[in-house]
């Protein structure tokens, strides 16, 4: 799976979180088109998408009732499409099971290599290289020439070194909080007009059920649900 993009040498938040779903997923962030370590939840009604190594401030909510105004089941899609299973690191031994074609999820130092984000990519080819060997561990020195299919670089080409390159997983996100969140929201479209306002309904009785909005909620929680009263 890739590291969290990060600010590079930036000290990891101390923020205390709420409990989560045990899954690590990656995330396609809306804002940059990169993909983020993440984990989900499912709190005051909403789906919440906390950030790995992320403040609070930076989670993002996603309230069920706004997808069913919206009264379109691609609106759905297109969230649960955002998340799949965490990609793994290339393991210097596996570096000749890649074929070209695969789906990889690279890492791009950006603003003079401080900061550093993953996109999608497709691997080209393979530039074979002998590998050497640094405290009885097998390191290869293959370079990957991959195609940006997202980012600032999408459409151009690169060689990359083993250490930026990250297997996207085929198997589809197992997660039960999002399968049970989007499943939901669902099968309210598809019940016809009335899913909205059940869905409203159900958001109202779970803020109250968890003692209203809490004091330590995010300004996201705000946007999403109004002022505290």
């Amino acid at each position: 799976m890739p590291p969290t993009p990060r600010k590079l040498k930036a000290p990891p938040p101390k923020t205390r979180r709420r409990p989560r779903s045990l899954s690590r997923l990656d995330f396609l962030s809306p804002a940059d088109g990169a993909w983020y370590g993440a984990r989900v939840a499912v709190q005051r009604g909403a789906l919440r998408v906390m950030y790995e190594e992320f403040p609070e401030e930076q989670d993002e909510w996603y309230d069920p009732a706004a997808l069913l105004a919206s009264s379109a089941a691609r609106d759905v899609a297109a969230l649960r499409a955002r998340f799949r299973a965490a990609a793994r690191p290339l393991e210097d031994a596996r570096c000749r099971d890649l074929r070209a074609g695969a789906p990889l999820c690279v890492s791009c130092p950006l603003d003079g290599g401080l900061l550093l984000k993953f996109y999608d990519a497709v691997l080209e080819s393979v530039v074979p290289a002998a590998h050497g060997t640094v405290d009885g561990e097998e390191r290869c020195a293959c370079r990957f020439a991959v195609r940006w299919t997202g980012g600032p670089r999408a459409g151009s080409r690169e060689e990359v070194g083993v250490e930026r390159v990250c297997c996207v997983q085929p198997s589809p996100v197992q997660d039960p909080v999002l399968k049970e969140f989007l499943d939901g929201v669902t099968r309210l479209l598809g019940d016809g007009t009335g899913g909205g306002a059940a869905a409203s309904q159900e958001i109202g009785d779970a803020a109250a059920a968890e003692g209203g909005v809490p004091s330590d909620a995010p300004p996201g929680f705000y946007r999403k649900f109004g002022a505290r009263t």
